[in-house]
């Protein structure tokens, strides 16, 4: 999903604010990993893995922002 975040999505959201094209990409990336994940193990797929895809991402947002303001 990075590369979509990263590239596609800043042309689809230029005329749009920041905030809502963070809002969108920060909810887009967890569901397509998690989507992508239960796809690719199906029956081997629990809560606990999802969960773990979804803090990633979120911590990875929150190192993202963290570093966007200090620069």
């Amino acid at each position: 999903t990075y590369p979509i975040v990263t590239l596609v999505l800043p042309l689809l959201f230029q005329n749009y604010s920041r905030g809502t094209y963070l809002l969108f990409a920060e909810i887009f990336a967890p569901v397509a990993e998690c989507v992508l994940f239960w796809l690719a193990f199906r029956k081997r797929t629990t809560w606990r893995d999802l969960a773990a895809i979804v803090i990633a991402n979120l911590a990875s947002f929150l190192a993202g922002e963290i570093s966007y303001r200090v620069m």
